[in-house]
């Protein structure tokens, strides 16, 4: 069973890397507040099943028992509420640093909030009762349990990638690239920069949220010591692993970091007398990763694929396909239609209208 919590695990990680590579990797946005939406969600997922607390010494709102299908939903949009408040004071024009100190204020706050307002999250103690929500019903054991409980994790994280890679390659995702790479070329095409960022960091949120509630019934409690800095990281870094705006890449990255660095690493000899040696040493490895990554090949193991027609796929670097590369007698024809080919006349194409562009440039 000790495989079958790993890959659980990383399933679960993998839906909420694809959450914020929409947020960082297509809008260029570096989130810092995004672990949060995931506390959010395993808190409000747990309060909205486990019903009141049966103790005078623990206390947390709500407390209903709702069936977990239903209550994973209402914490995924009470998510997307909070995230809608944080995305529409940071993204309207914060930028970069800026928008990553927002982020990290506004977590920061939440976080303190969470542990030291009892009422609301029992503090520091946490939330906790969310033990296998619909075993008794479907009549397994634990073990069968914890497999049938896998195989939900992965059909969502199918499901969720098939959608994150259709919506990568529709006019919209096109939109978002062309947003990240120059902002001032998608507004002059009339694109608004505000609410394709907003849209985005909500979509992101929302899948946060969902992994949030799945991660609530993986360890059936959460409290402020499984919200760490360190956490967001390892997704930050399995993105930059798997190669950052390529779906594909991102859920790959996640299974590498996790089953290569964090679990495999724990076989590592450590001092009796250091027990902290261990833990200590991965989140080394991991620093190294992400610097490793950043300076040797910062695109990832698998380069982002972008769409120029819709159809078409095109990796930056390369020359545009032949079907709509410019014609080189006419230079200044040229120039306008490789800064429409990408994307303009096919919903948002500054990304590939740029490259079209430098492309024909003598």
């Amino acid at each position: 069973m000790y495989w079958v919590s790993i890959v659980t695990e990383a399933g679960i990680f993998a839906i909420l890397a694809l959450g914020l590579d929409v947020i960082w990797g297509w809008g260029g946005d570096f989130d810092l507040a995004f672990y949060g939406y995931l506390a959010l969600g395993s808190y409000m997922t747990m309060v909205l099943t486990i019903g009141r607390p049966t103790s005078t010494s623990t206390q947390y709102i709500i407390g209903w028992r709702l069936p977990y299908p239903l209550a994973l939903l209402l914490a995924v949009i009470a998510v997307v509420a909070f995230a809608a408040v944080i995305g529409a004071v940071a993204l309207r024009n914060l930028r970069e640093i800026y928008f990553a100190i927002t982020t990290l204020s506004a977590v920061y706050a939440l976080y303190l909030v969470v542990e030291n307002y009892t009422p609301l999250f029992d503090g520091y103690n946490g939330v906790y009762g969310l033990i296998n929500p619909g075993q008794t019903a479907l009549n397994l054991t634990y073990n069968g349990y914890r497999i049938g409980f896998l195989a939900v994790v992965l059909v969502i994280l199918a499901l969720v990638y098939l959608l994150v890679q259709r919506l990568s390659a529709s006019p919209f995702g096109r939109m978002l690239r062309s947003v990240r790479e120059d902002e001032r070329a998608a507004s002059a095409y009339g694109r608004s920069v505000f609410l394709a960022k907003y849209r985005a960091y909500l979509f992101g949120a929302a899948l946060a949220g969902l992994a949030g509630g799945l991660f609530a019934v993986f360890i059936s409690a959460f409290n402020p010591s499984a919200w760490t800095p360190q956490e967001l990281l390892v997704i930050y870094a399995a993105i930059l692993v798997g190669g950052r705006g390529n779906p594909s890449g991102v859920v790959a990255g996640v299974f590498v970091v996790y089953i290569g660095f964090i679990e495999l690493t724990r076989f590592l000899p450590a001092p009796a007398s250091r027990p902290e040696f261990g833990p200590a040493l991965r989140q080394i490895l991991i620093g190294l990763l992400i610097i490793g990554m950043l300076k040797f090949r910062p695109e990832g193991l698998f380069k982002e694929r972008l769409s120029v027609d819709g159809r078409t796929r095109w990796r930056p670097g390369r020359p545009l396909p032949a079907a709509i590369e410019p014609a080189a007698d006419e230079p200044a024809a040229a120039a306008t239609a490789g800064g429409t080919a990408g994307g303009v006349g096919g919903q948002a194409g500054a990304v590939s209208g740029q490259a079209g562009a430098e492309e024909s440039a003598p």
